[in-house]
């Protein structure tokens, strides 16, 4: 998988895993209001909300008694009401705290009496009638109305003429004592006469609905007199601390939308701090390895016990770096190839400052000597015979034929680099050239007798050869194999035939003192290794490179195997047609 579908991949999982937090939040924020919402129902009016969950959870023993949910039983028991549970005869089979005064068989009718109020009542009803288990039965709750009683005790008095209200003083001690207050409204629901009616806190105009939760703790019976339109209204105030106008949702939905929201608000800041950590990380740790290689250190910061940050002690990446793979990787190659070019910056700085101090002392010793000789030559005070002056012609064109094979072959080294040099190759029997360069080679003075063996290839070899640069080489294999390895030692050069035509290899092996790798690998550099004039008739010191160079221009390649104290062995390869095309 690519790094954008990895990225893509990760943020949608974090956007999705967002979203179904916050679900999850809202719905236990939405399930917790619900419940408070209920709770609430139940306090406000236990008689309109309760009871219905009252006989929903109520469960019918073998012996026709009734188990409710203790929960709501104590709602039952806060109000200080009553059950009382009826057969379809009007008996009742069950009871909850039911006063002695509630009758325990209602006959038919008697019971809708009581509840629609046509009949007095000691207390305030509500009934429900349900089927439980294929039975019917009918459930009494009742609750103890002070203000109904009081209502019910004073009614039969109650005088209101001429637009104002007539007490009786028994009338009126029976409301003081109760703490009530009666208020006289007309048919609009606006007062038109009261009495104890306290200051505050007690509206004077009604709306159709005259009601006080229980809540509220206030206890109120209405009586409408249809001769004069007027409704009769007694009250008596509970907790005087309860006032009855404060919203109790309120107290549910306020909380939990404050808890909703910090809820999200910290969720939202985790996600962020997640985010940070798992993407943002990873980012600064390559932003610090790029300021690093900036600063040319090419490795890739630590932590505290020296391994990389973006791996475990087994070397594979950390989960929060997996998905930056392939970076890592990229910076992983980019370090190393910058500690490589830096390394190799190094060391061509360092063959490029021997190359040149050898060039110049190539170049000052030869034009010293010519120079000095020169001096001598001029000088008034010094005969030289004729013999001496051909001596010190002689001297002096050596030197300057050493300086200018110098140029030349410097020259070379640059055109074979730039690839201005293109010799044009020719079929040419490699075993015949190479025999006469060799025997050439052994006519050399410089040499000695007898230390170069040749061994031809057994079948014909033939190859496209430029025969000049093809000389050039091997005269720079063999002055390097000979001059520089001591007097014993034997340089063999042989042919070997490739698998296809025009494929062919010739070997240069001697035994002499060998080299180790460093030397191996510089000995193509140009001017690695210096000369001076006592050697000034076999090179210029640039032969290995001009070497390689021509053998490359040739479509060839040269291979180097040498062991310190063994002997150097060295190939020319020529593949053909095959490698070159």
């Amino acid at each position: 998988m690519s790094i954008r579908r990895r990225l893509m991949t990760r943020f949608i999982g974090m956007l999705a895993g967002a979203v179904v937090l916050i679900i999850l939040l809202g719905s236990v924020a939405t399930y917790w209001v619900v419940q408070k919402v209920n709770e609430v129902n139940l306090v406000d009016d236990f008689a309109a909300n309760g009871l219905d969950q009252l006989i929903n959870t109520a469960e019918i023993m073998p012996n026709d008694t009734i188990r409710y949910d203790p929960e709501l039983l104590k709602q039952v028991d806060k109000y200080q009401g009553w059950l009382q549970v009826l057969d379809e005869q009007g008996y009742a089979i069950d009871e909850y705290h039911t006063p002695a005064d509630v009758p325990t068989h209602y006959k038919p009718g008697e019971l809708i009496a009581y509840w629609e109020g046509q009949k007095p009542f000691p207390y305030q009803i509500v009934m429900l009638i349900r089927e439980k288990n294929g039975k019917n039965f009918t459930l009494l709750y009742g609750e103890s109305n002070p203000a109904k009683s009081l209502m019910n005790n004073i009614r039969s008095d109650l005088a209101f003429t001429n637009g104002k209200l007539d007490l009786q003083p028994d009338q009126q001690e029976a409301l003081r004592a109760a703490n009530a207050y009666l208020q006289v409204l007309d048919a609009s629901g606006s007062e038109l006469s009261s009495y104890n009616k306290p200051a505050i806190g007690v509206p004077s105009e009604y709306t159709m609905q005259i009601r006080y939760p229980s809540r509220s703790g206030m206890s109120v019976a209405t009586w409408y007199d249809e001769q004069n339109e007027t409704t009769w209204l007694i009250s008596i105030p509970g907790d005087p601390l309860a006032t009855g106008t404060q919203n109790p949702y309120s107290f549910i939905l306020e909380p939990a939308l404050v808890i909703l929201i910090v809820s999200i608000i910290m969720l939202l800041i985790l996600l962020a701090f997640w985010y940070a950590n798992r993407f943002g990380s990873p980012m600064l740790h390559m932003l610090q390895w790029l300021q690093r290689l900036e600063r040319g250190h090419y490795e890739e910061p630590t932590g505290a016990f020296g391994i990389p940050r973006s791996q475990r002690r087994n070397g594979k990446w950390k989960r929060k770096y997996k998905v930056y793979a392939e970076v890592l990787h990229s910076m992983q190659a980019l370090s190393h190839t910058l500690k490589q070019d830096e390394e190799l910056r190094k060391q061509t700085e360092s063959l490029r400052e021997e190359w040149i101090a050898g060039i110049t002392h190539d170049l000052k010793t030869p034009l010293s000597s010519i120079q000095g000789y020169a001096h001598m030559l001029e000088a008034d005070k010094y005969s030289w015979t004729t013999e001496e002056v051909r001596e010190f012609a002689g001297i002096m064109l050596d030197k300057s034929m050493y300086m200018d094979r110098l140029v030349n072959d410097l020259a070379m080294t640059y055109r074979l680099r730039s690839g201005g040099y293109q010799p044009v190759a020719e079929e040419t029997d490699v075993n015949t050239l190479l025999r006469d360069l060799i025997q050439r080679a052994e006519r050399n003075p410089a040499y000695g007798e007898g230390r170069i063996l040749f061994q031809p290839s057994e079948v014909p070899v033939y190859g496209l050869v430029h025969i000049p640069s093809f000389e050039r080489i091997v005269d720079n294999l063999t002055a390097n194999a000979l001059l520089h390895n001591p007097p014993e030692s034997i340089l063999v050069v042989s042919v070997h035939s490739g698998e296809h035509a025009d494929a062919f290899s010739i070997q240069f092996a001697d035994n002499g003192r060998g080299m180790d790798s460093e030397t191996v690998w510089k000995l193509f550099e140009r001017y690695y290794r210096g000369t001076d004039t006592g050697t000034s008739d076999v090179g210029s010191g640039l032969g290995m490179a001009v070497t390689k160079g021509l053998i490359e221009a040739m479509n060839g390649r040269i291979e180097v195997q040498s062991t310190p104290g063994e002997g150097t062995i060295i190939r020319l390869i020529w593949d053909g047609p095959s490698e070159t095309n």
